[in-house]
């Protein structure tokens, strides 16, 4: 049995890696916000929970471009997958199922 755990935001650039859980249930959910307007509330609660700038830790980039969603389940057997990773600019997704 599968459980929808919801949508997880990530930002990746140059070894750096911070996730949180959103508020989403599934990807689809974002659109109505907008991608974009989503991972800049991310990266802004990112920073008042750590004081960590990812946008000046980004420059000369915008921090969004670093940034992915992707949607979290949970197995019986206790795994945890990883799938429909959405990238926040360049909006294709990727195929590839992370088990943990």
């Amino acid at each position: 049995m599968n459980k929808q755990v919801g949508v997880k935001f990530t930002y990746y650039r140059m070894g750096t890696t911070i996730s949180i859980m959103t508020d989403f249930e599934k990807i689809e959910d974002l659109y109505e916000q907008g991608l974009e307007q989503v991972a800049r509330e991310c990266i802004d609660e990112v920073y008042r929970a750590t004081e960590l700038n990812l946008t000046k830790l980004s420059q000369p980039y915008p921090a969004t471009q670093f940034c992915f969603f992707s949607e979290l389940s949970y197995h019986s057997d206790q795994s945890i997958t990883e799938k429909n990773r959405i990238n926040v600019i360049n909006t294709r997704s990727a195929k590839k199922e992370l088990v943990y």
